[in-house]
């Protein structure tokens, strides 16, 4: 019954080594690096304004 069954299934089908050219990764990444960093900037202006209001 094995036999039979081994003998019935298809071999693995062949995938290419790299199915990311990169492209998408890079792209992901610098969104996330220019995200981070206007966040930082917002804080940072938020930071300022307490700090100038509260001085007056």
């Amino acid at each position: 019954m094995l036999s039979l069954f081994i003998a019935n299934t298809p071999a693995p089908a062949e995938e290419p080594i790299d199915r990311d050219p990169g492209v998408i990764t890079l792209a992901a990444a610098l969104i996330r690096a220019v995200r981070r960093q206007h966040d930082a900037a917002f804080r940072r202006r938020c930071d300022q304004a307490t700090t100038t209001t509260t001085a007056v």
